[in-house]
């Protein structure tokens, strides 16, 4: 088995894991979710939204991001777990 065909997606859309483990390991360090609560949100509201738009705008439009494809209409059945 390939690492292309486990790890699909660009490797800029690797990248983001690496800077947020990183944030995530100082803050803890520096107890950022106990002493400075609203920045320690703040900052992962921010992470979250770079990390989509990082997403979004390095990817053309019908490119493969995910194994599976996302249904574009609401008439595809779904997996029955949605009772």
């Amino acid at each position: 088995m390939k690492l292309r065909e486990i790890f699909i997606g660009k490797p800029v859309h690797w990248a983001p894991w690496v800077i947020i483990a990183a944030l995530m390991l100082w803050m803890n360090s520096t107890h950022f979710h106990v002493l400075h609560f609203n920045f320690f949100a703040l900052a992962l509201i921010g992470m979250a939204a770079g990390t989509v738009a990082l997403f979004l705008l390095s990817s053309r439009p019908g490119e493969l991001v995910t194994r599976e494809p996302f249904a574009e209409s609401q008439d595809v059945a779904g997996t029955g777990s949605e009772d």
